[in-house]
């Protein structure tokens, strides 16, 4: 098929959408969810250098942000990521990439974002109205919500998931100056730049979560085809955002690192998962606590938002170039993919069952279903970035990117090679060891499905 061919047939919105939507897209790596939900594992594992961690994250995303820049300038379709390790690697690489980056975006964006809102939704609900509602119900709640978002249009869509972030971070960032400024428990400090104090904790082990913090900063890649200036906007949206991210978490892990205290944050915040709300409590006062409760609520949903914008736009992609079924090409009046749309509610009802049954509901909670979710998908997406570095340097051997382009690459592998070193040693004992096993599964499979759409069906690479 050729690209004219799919473009007659099937078509996503006209080019509409400028840099500070793609920004939006990009931001539903979600900040705010990350900074409040894995601010406390980073202290754990960190302990006091949780925020020079995350110093030496951003620089790293810096880098793979850089590459990511590389590629968008060049091609700016729907199916990105196929085309970039298609035109980098080979067919057979692209196509397997592609599967296992878009279910990662799928599951971490369906599963494991609604089960997370719908979790703390509920306990919400609990603890300052009185109403007990089951958490599934909530999680299907906001499922509709995100599809009606998504169907109407990607203007909506967008510029829903930047007011929510504007709105949400409002009380965070309240906090964290609060905290700054009354100095903490023991006052300000640089002590938190020293791996070597004595409140430090394991380096690789808490990057890997620092990493994952940046997880979805590329997803904007995915509305090429629907933005007016594409190799302008999607690159300095990439870029845009990991600095956003980098610097409001940096933030809140400081607040948070001096707000429990040197000595205690690794214990205080790690036993805490709504830790920032905690000091928001103690530091600037009670009536802030709903308000970052809240927050953390819509910015999940946000989140969810976002990735069905982009693993919609992907399975729209990968159907129209025949790797899929043709019938997931399927756009709405509003030229949104409601095939990939389809998708993507399918397999979230299907994980919010599985997770009302699961054997850790009677022990962990439902809430563990977060954690298997964004183990999983987290991992499928480190070893995409892996596969588009890996592009990268071969792209670099032919001549085709400038030399600069070498530092970009090498550091870029030292961030996604020490994240994913750090998802298996140790390998985690909890339920969440399901996810990494899962994780791996799916590459496999998606291995196959690449060998056989690139080697043995299509003579010539598909056109996505």
């Amino acid at each position: 098929m050729t690209t004219a061919q799919a473009d007659e047939n099937v078509h996503l919105a006209k080019a509409q959408l400028g840099t500070v939507d793609c920004v939006a897209q990009s931001l539903s790596v979600g900040p705010i969810t990350s900074a409040a939900l894995l601010g406390g594992i980073l202290a754990a594992l960190g302990g006091s250098s949780g925020p020079l961690y995350m110093v030496i994250a951003t620089i790293g995303f810096l880098a793979f942000g850089a590459i990511l820049v590389m590629y968008a300038r060049k091609y700016a379709g729907a199916g990105a990521i196929y085309e970039y390790v298609t035109k980098s690697l080979s067919p057979t690489a692209g196509i397997a990439t592609s599967g296992f980056y878009y279910l990662a975006i799928l599951i971490l964006g369906g599963p494991t974002m609604l089960i997370g809102s719908g979790f703390l939704a509920s306990l919400f609900f609990s603890e300052h109205l009185g109403l007990d509602v089951p958490w599934w119900v909530l999680s299907i709640v906001f499922l509709v919500i995100v599809t009606a978002i998504n169907v109407v249009g990607i203007t909506v869509s967008v510029r829903t998931q930047l007011t929510i972030f504007i709105v949400s971070v409002i009380p965070f960032l309240i906090t964290a100056v609060v905290i700054i400024a009354k100095g903490g428990a023991n006052g300000n400090t640089l002590e938190v730049f020293n791996p070597g104090s004595e409140y430090s904790g394991s380096f690789l082990r808490a990057f890997m979560f620092a990493a994952l913090l940046f997880v979805g900063v590329e997803s904007s890649v995915s509305l090429g085809e629907e933005t007016a200036n594409p190799r302008k906007s999607i690159p300095r949206a990439i870029i845009w955002t990991i600095l956003i991210v980098g610097g409001f978490v940096f933030l809140t892990q400081y607040a948070g690192t001096i707000g429990f205290g040197l000595p205690n944050v690794a214990e205080s915040w790690a036993s805490d998962p709504l830790g920032l709300a905690t000091l928001g409590g103690q530091y600037v006062g009670e009536w802030i606590v709903p308000l970052m409760e809240i927050g953390l609520i819509l910015d999940i949903i946000a989140v969810a938002i976002g990735f069905m914008v982009a693993s919609s736009r992907g399975v729209f992609a990968l159907a129209r170039g025949g790797l899929l079924p043709r019938s997931l090409d399927k756009t709405s009046r509003f030229n949104t993919p409601t095939g990939g749309i389809a998708v993507f509610v399918v397999v979230s009802l299907i994980a919010i069952g599985l997770n009302i049954i699961a054997p850790w509901k009677d022990v962990e909670g439902p809430y563990m279903g977060f954690f298997v979710g964004a183990t999983l998908g987290g991992l499928l997406v480190l070893i995409a970035y892996l596969v588009l570095v890996i592009g990268a340097f071969r792209v670099l051997v032919k001549g085709e990117w400038k030399a600069i382009g070498w530092l970009y690459s090498i550091v870029a592998l030292l961030t996604i090679g020490a994240a994913l070193y750090g998802q298996f040693s140790p390998l985690p004992v909890d339920y969440t060891r399901f996810g990494i096993f899962g994780a791996l599964v799916l590459v496999v499979i998606c291995l196959g499905w690449g060998i056989y759409h690139g080697t043995i069906k299509h003579e010539n690479p598909p056109v996505v």
